[in-house]
């Protein structure tokens, strides 16, 4: 009896941190088939994404530089309940029933309407990292806050990438068309993601991005400082400098070529000032 009571204590403080470290949803797949697995190849069905759409023309601003901001505080109430019942009705779609295309676009869309109504439930912030993680057990910052839940699963920013869209699409674009309210980001489009045009899309964010001068510039004659976004996911962009900059050669335009070219050193960087337009017009 004794030895069963201590064995059952070490067991609750071993789930105990295993909750806190890794949240609800990655324990819950130890016991249940990922829902997110699930597809069906020949569906035409497709998800109407309009009402993000109406939010993202309404308030997402295009800079001279090709970067775009976000007018947070453009948000009136009726905005915020039409985000809140477009990240509602993602939640009780039967994504299973989807081909993979349209899942694709799924994930991204449902991602990055989290991250504004994750910003504006916390606005006026300076940057997305001075919002604390919502865990009273262990604070892990916004990124693995739980945000929605689907089909039981409570999901966050990072599960979303981390564990999602890297294990099922095993494309390194899926990057380029998540914004995470940073200005060192890549972009937030004006336009959803579509089933049939996702591929297209996540080209042209790719370009955008890897050209852009927040993500790749030249310091010192010939120190590179590179988006520290090629430095968090290993997983996709390679673990080494040639590996990235492989990876980067694929859609850098010729004056990025000859600085990766050019360069003897390599240092990371990212901006994580909030994506703010304030009011624009």
């Amino acid at each position: 009896m004794v030895f069963f009571h201590r064995h059952f204590i070490l067991i609750f403080f071993q789930v105990s941190f295993l909750w806190g470290c890794s949240g609800i949803d990655e324990i819950k797949g130890v016991f249940t088939s990922p829902f997110w697995n699930e597809y069906d190849s020949s569906s035409n069905l497709f998800v109407d994404h309009t009402s993000w759409g109406y939010l993202l023309n309404k308030h997402v601003q295009l800079k001279t530089d090709g970067t775009t901001v976000i007018a947070y505080a453009n948000f009136t109430q009726p905005d915020r309940q039409v985000l809140e019942k477009y990240i509602q009705s993602l939640a009780s779609f039967p994504i299973e029933k989807l081909n993979r295309k349209e899942q694709y676009a799924f994930w991204l869309n449902l991602y990055n309407a989290l991250v504004v109504r994750l910003v504006l439930e916390h606005y006026l912030i300076l940057s997305i990292a001075d919002i604390e993680g919502n865990d009273n057990f262990l604070k892990r910052g916004p990124f693995n806050r739980q945000l929605i839940i689907i089909k039981g699963w409570p999901l966050s920013l990072s599960f979303i990438r981390k564990k999602i869209l890297s294990n099922l699409f095993l494309d390194p674009r899926f990057h380029y068309g998540l914004c995470d309210a940073a200005v060192g980001s890549p972009r937030l489009q004006r336009r959803p993601y579509t089933g049939d045009k996702v591929d297209r899309m996540l080209d042209e964010a790719a370009l955008e991005y890897i050209n852009h001068s927040r993500t790749l510039s030249v310091k010192e004659g010939k120190v590179i400082v590179l988006s520290a976004l090629y430095e968090m996911y290993p997983e996709e962009f390679g673990h080494t400098f040639p590996e990235i900059f492989q990876h980067i050669r694929l859609y850098a335009m010729d004056h990025v070529k000859n600085k990766l070219s050019s360069a003897v050193q390599v240092t990371f960087d990212f901006d994580w000032s909030l994506n703010d337009g304030i009011k624009l017009k």
